[in-house]
């Protein structure tokens, strides 16, 4: 439900019906000569067979017609109707597509005959499409009547209600990703298609960032994820979701690209697989997140053998490894001394000297006196931890 709470702002059924890219249809409910000019306050999706006790007055009411099944009796029809006007709804709005390809006679008699507006919402029309329109247009007339009332009234916090809206919305796209990460694919397309339209099918790929603080950025892929119906997102804490089919990754990756967002892509498998998927892509935005380069990184199995492992295969990480000991590595071989292997036991004891030198068979003063010079020659703070973090990952990746 979107609704404001607040002064009773409202627009005319025919503000919304006159939107040419909502496409919607008037085909009953249209004979008296108010009908068009009836007030709407907000709009309400819901496939109940009984909606009436979550309505309110001058409520727009969208529906797939999914609660009625293949067939609509006159009876139910009527009951359906009658129920709605007792609350004062304003309009009934049925997707087409979805549950029926046309509207069944039976539920346009009966409003016709009992005078609600009816009108068709066609297929590539998605509720939220009429739920943002009419959302933008009660907020251009509370403009205008804020304008007119302020000396008297105040204002009243558009922005709030954008915020609301936008609240909204998130928080239905983090219970569709949550129902499909659960395995209840069925339930998270009722919810999800007549709001977002159909969701991302067969192989996907599954995508996780930490929203962009930049505001271009952040404009870019909001356009793009929201705007296609091959890609699907959601917010979960500072967290995005993107799914999408491989034939739009290029496009998202091109963003990813372009503003240097830190983001893990998954492997390509089943949209019943997405669970998987999603935990891939967090692993790789962790690990792409840590090394501060910017760039998307793709899922690899071994990201799940740990960092190192990650590190065992490049030449690069060698190298620098080697660069890194060279000091102590000279000075064994020139001096016949054990700094390396003193300086990889006090390390393993996480700087716990009594320990390291009963390993190592030496006294403690002595296992000092190495580890200060190994800190000399390494030109190193030994009590940082990054710098334990990286003597450690070159022993390893050289021993």
């Amino acid at each position: 439900t979107f609704a404001y709470m607040a002064d009773p702002v409202v627009i005319e059924l025919d503000a919304l019906l006159r939107d040419y890219l909502l496409g919607l249809v008037l085909i009953a409910g249209a004979g008296g000569s108010d009908s068009v000019h009836r007030p709407v306050q907000w709009v309400h999706s819901s496939d109940l067979a009984d909606p009436s006790p979550f309505l309110t007055p001058r409520t727009v009411l969208l529906t797939t017609g999914r609660q009625f099944g293949d067939s609509l009796e006159e009876l139910d029809a009527d009951l359906y109707v009658t129920q709605l006007l007792k609350v004062g709804t304003t309009a009934l709005g049925v997707s087409v597509g979805v549950q029926w390809d046309r509207i069944p006679p039976q539920l346009i008699a009966a409003c016709e005959r009992q005078q609600l507006p009816l009108f068709r919402v066609p297929y590539d029309t998605p509720f939220i499409a009429v739920v943002r329109t009419a959302a933008r247009l009660l907020e251009a007339e509370s403009h205008s009547a804020e304008a007119r009332r302020h000396e008297q009234l105040g204002f009243s916090s558009m922005f709030d209600r954008r915020r609301n809206l936008a609240a909204a919305e998130h928080g239905l796209r983090r219970a569709v990703l949550q129902l499909l990460l659960a395995g209840h694919r069925s339930l998270a397309d009722e919810i999800a298609v007549p709001l977002f339209g159909r969701l991302p099918k067969g192989q996907v790929v599954a995508v996780s960032l930490y929203e962009p603080q930049h505001p271009k950025a952040a404009a870019e892929l909001t356009q793009l994820v929201t705007s296609r119906p091959d890609i699907f997102s959601a917010h979960t804490d500072s967290k995005l979701t993107i799914i999408a089919e491989p034939s739009s990754m290029s496009e998202v990756r091109r963003v990813l690209t372009t503003h240097g967002l830190a983001a893990g892509i998954s492997e390509r498998a089943s949209i019943n697989d997405i669970a998987a998927l999603v935990e891939q892509a967090e692993r790789a935005a962790e690990l792409s997140r840590l090394s501060h380069t910017g760039d998307p990184l793709a899922y690899r199995p071994e990201m799940h053998a740990g960092v190192l492992q990650l590190l065992q295969g490049s030449l690069e990480a060698a190298r620098r490894a080697q660069g890194l000991l060279a000091p102590l590595r000279r000075h064994d071989a020139k001096h016949d001394d054990d700094l390396e292997q003193s300086l990889m036991a006090w390390l393993a004891h996480h700087g716990q000297t009594s320990a390291a030198a009963a390993e190592l068979g030496v006294h403690r003063h002595t296992l000092r006196a190495r580890v200060a010079t190994a800190a000399q020659l390494l030109q190193r703070d030994l009590d940082n931890p990054d710098t334990r973090a990286e003597l450690w990952a070159a022993f390893r990746l050289t021993g």
